[in-house]
Formats: C-alpha cells, structure tokens, sequence
C-alpha cells in the first residue's frame, strides 16, 4: 500500500503572484517547506530576486520572475518561461492585487480599468495560462486569493470588494470546466492579516476588528499560506470550488 504524506509537494511546480511582500511572499514560504519549486513573480524583479535569495539562503528551492499581470505580453511571457524551462505548472496562487483605498464615487474610469485589469483580468488570464500547462500533466490546482471583504464589504475598499466577489465565482467555474483533468480551483478568503493593507487602518478602527474578531487578533501572513497548502497538496485532492475562509471568525461575529 502506498503511503501518502498530505502536505508533501516535492518535485511540483508553483507559481505564486505578487509573492515579493506579504501574503505571497508568506505563501510561497510555505509551499518551498512543503517541496515545492517556487516562481517568485512580481513587477520588480529586484524586489523578487530579494525574496528568492532568501528563500535559497534557507536551503528552499526558489527562482525570482517579474510578471505584471495587467498585462497580457507579461502573462504570455511567464507561460512560455514555464514551458521551456519547468515543462509546465502544477500550482498556481493568484495574488497580485491593487487596492484603491477610495469612496466609491471617487473612482474614476481609469482606476477601475487598471483595477480590473490587475484584480479580475490578470487572475483569469493567469489561470488560462495555467491551465494549458497542467493539463499535460495529468493535473494541478489553482487558489485564488480573495477577502472576507467579498463577503462583507468595507468603506473606501468598495472596488477591491466587488473584484474580491468576482474571484469566488470564477474558481467554481474554473472547478467545473478544468475538474475533468485533474485540475482543481478554490478560493481563500483572508481576514485581517499584518500586511501593508492592514496598516490603513487607524487604531480605533484596528481595535474595533479586533472586537469583531472572536479570536482577538489579527491573522498572521503563513497562515494564509497553510490553508493554501491545504487546499494545492494531497490532503485537499477532493476539495475544488471551494471558497475557505481564513479570518479569525470574523465574518461570523455579530458584534
């Protein structure tokens, strides 16, 4: 009988987006202990190639990638990278992502344009590309990094919300269509994490969340990426289309 070790990744390949800070860089941490071969992928190379040598300074295994995914030539680039040189992808973290701290009626045509393009444009066509890179081998998984602002909405963070939404919907269809070969989507739904975003809010608004949070603290960036290894190794081979939210208890709290 063969035994499975769950949380194993070794010999796989992931791609995490926007990994050079925070979540992704957490993330991608998290997934390099597990075995995994990561891409550390941003805009700045530098800022990657940071996050990558410290990475190997550890003894992981990692590579540093610049890929803007508001654009669709850095996509196709990345694809073709991923081809030549790892034969194709077996995990895919989506996320990259801008977050326009503004009223609603304060954004502009230009700023939802270039929101869209990085938040909801990017991770799609990020997973197209996926997705032809794991169907030769025999599968893969794909997580979309999404917020509990998806489910209940902030003021000022309007856009990021509803983007954040439009995440959930496209890893159950992405589930649906890719489940045949072997290829799994889900979405993971922070809470409040220590990260840059988390610094917009000031201290009454800081403990305020805390309140409303049943655990009484603010979430710590590797903990975002143990559920995401969850949901790319073996322990979660049945779960696809799944949405996993990840916030303390928040989104449940009534207070």
């Amino acid at each position: 009988m063969t035994t499975i070790r769950p949380f194993d990744l070794s010999g796989k390949v992931a791609l995490v987006t926007g990994s050079s800070q925070g979540i992704g860089a957490a993330t991608a941490r998290v997934l390099a202990q597990a075995g995994a071969h990561v891409v550390i992928s941003s805009r700045k190379i530098d800022d990657c190639e940071r996050v990558a040598q410290a990475l190997r300074d550890e003894g992981l295994q990692a590579e540093a990638r610049a890929c803007h995914i508001g654009r669709m030539e850095d996509i196709a680039s990345m694809g073709a990278h991923l081809q030549s040189v790892h034969g194709g992808l077996d995990i895919l973290v989506n996320n990259a992502v801008l977050s326009p701290w503004r009223t609603i009626e304060d954004i502009d045509p230009g700023l939802f344009a270039k929101t869209v393009d990085v938040n909801l444009r990017g991770y799609w066509f990020v997973s197209s590309e996926a997705v032809k890179l794991m169907k030769p081998r025999g599968g893969g998984s794909i997580v979309n990094i999404s917020s509990v602002s998806a489910l209940h909405p902030e003021k000022m963070l309007g856009l990021y919300g509803t983007l954040k939404t439009a995440l959930i919907g496209m890893s159950r269809a992405f589930a649906l269509e890719y489940g045949p070969f072997g290829i799994r989507a889900n979405t993971v739904l922070p809470g409040v994490i220590e990260t840059k975003l988390a610094e917009a809010f000031d201290g009454d608004a800081r403990e305020r969340i805390l309140q409303k949070t049943p655990v009484r603290r603010v979430g710590r960036p590797e903990e975002i990426g143990w559920a995401v290894l969850y949901l790319c190794a073996p322990a979660g081979a049945f779960t696809t289309g799944a949405s996993l939210v990840v916030d303390g208890g928040m989104s449940i709290s009534m207070l």
